[in-house]
């Protein structure tokens, strides 16, 4: 069985992006949550896949946590 679509991050879903920034301790502002699409498009590039899931991307924001405010 696959893993539901819960488990992957909707980019265009600014609660999602607020949720990992709340997580951070990081501001639920537009700058952030653009950084976080960004940083979504690298790891989907550095992974080779086109879906992220909450847990590898929040593996992710912990090694950029420099790039937000």
């Amino acid at each position: 069985m696959g893993i539901s679509d819960h488990e992957y991050v909707n980019f265009s879903e600014d609660h999602e992006l607020n949720y990992h920034l709340r997580d951070v301790n990081k501001q639920q502002s537009e700058v952030n949550r653009n950084m976080l699409r960004v940083m979504g498009s690298e790891l989907k590039e550095q992974l080779k896949i086109y879906f992220v899931t909450h847990a590898q991307f929040r593996v992710y924001i912990n090694t950029q946590l420099h790039r937000l405010n």
